[in-house]
C-alpha cells in the first residue's frame, strides 16, 4: 500500500481522499434525491427509529452535514412522545441547537421529569438543564448540590410518596443491588446512615405484579457513594 500511495502525486493523493470521505459522510445516499425526496425520507426515518436506532440515524444525518433544523416539528413530536431517558436527551440537545426552542423543552422536561430524573441518567440530565439555563422545577425531597450531587430529604421523600399512594410504610429494600432488611417502621431512619446518590421506586401498584406481597407497599432501590 506504501508503494502505490508514493506513485500518486500529493494533490492527487488529497483528491482521492476527499472522494472517500465524502461518499462516506453521504450514508443515506441523500445527494441522489431531490429536495422532496430527501425531506421525506429523513422524516420517515426519524420517525419509525428509537433508542440506539434513532441516534444512528441522527448521527449520519449530522455527518452528512444535513440541517436539522428543518426537521423541526418532526423532532419536538418525537420528543414529546419519547417513553425514555435515551431518547429524550438526545432530541433535547439537538433541539436545543436552536436557542427559540427553550421554552417548549423546558415545558416537555418537566412534565418528564419522573421519566429522565432516574438512575445515571438524572446526572446527566441536570447538566444539560444548568448547561442551558433551563427552567426546571427541582424536587422538593432533594437539593442540588455544586458537582450535580444529590442530597436527599429522606422524610419529605416518603411523606410524599406516602401522600401519593405510590409507597408504604415499609417498601421491598435494594442497596447497591442487594436486598436489604430493616426493622419494620425504621426505614427512614436506616436511610439516614446512607450516603445516598440516588435513589428510584417502583409504585405499590407495579411491585405487587412484580414481587407479590413483599411488593405490597412498593419497591425502593438506592445506590449509595
Amino acid at each position: 500500500m506504501r508503494k502505490i500511495l508514493t506513485r500518486i502525486p500529493f494533490y492527487q493523493f488529497v483528491i482521492l481522499l476527499l472522494l472517500v470521505c465524502c461518499k462516506t459522510a453521504d450514508s443515506f445516499s441523500l445527494r441522489k434525491m431531490n429536495k422532496n425526496e430527501r425531506f421525506d425520507f429523513i422524516s420517515s426515518n426519524i420517525k419509525i427509529s428509537n433508542g440506539v436506532d434513532l441516534g444512528n440515524v441522527i448521527y449520519h444525518l449530522k455527518e452528512s452535514k444535513v440541517d436539522l433544523d428543518l426537521y423541526h416539528k418532526i423532532l419536538m413530536d418525537k420528543l414529546k412522545d419519547a417513553k425514555y431517558p435515551y431518547d429524550i436527551n438526545l432530541l433535547a440537545e439537538i433541539l436545543l441547537e436552536n436557542e427559540h426552542n427553550k421554552p417548549e423543552i423546558e415545558s416537555i422536561l418537566n412534565s418528564k421529569i419522573k421519566i429522565w430524573d432516574t438512575g445515571n441518567w438524572s446526572e446527566k440530565f441536570w447538566y444539560l438543564i444548568k448547561e442551558y439555563n433551563l427552567k426546571i422545577t427541582e424536587p422538593t425531597d432533594y437539593s442540588l448540590q455544586n458537582d450535580f450531587e444529590k442530597k436527599y430529604n429522606i422524610l419529605e421523600f416518603m411523606k410524599a410518596k406516602i401522600t401519593e399512594n405510590e409507597l408504604g410504610e415499609n417498601p421491598l429494600l435494594m442497596v447497591d443491588e442487594k436486598i436489604t432488611s430493616y426493622e419494620e417502621g425504621k426505614l427512614i431512619e436506616y436511610l439516614n446512615t446512607l450516603d445516598i446518590k440516588q435513589i428510584d421506586y417502583t409504585s405499590k401498584q407495579q411491585s405487587v405484579n412484580l414481587y407479590g406481597k413483599d411488593g405490597i407497599d412498593g419497591f425502593i432501590r438506592i445506590t449509595t457513594r
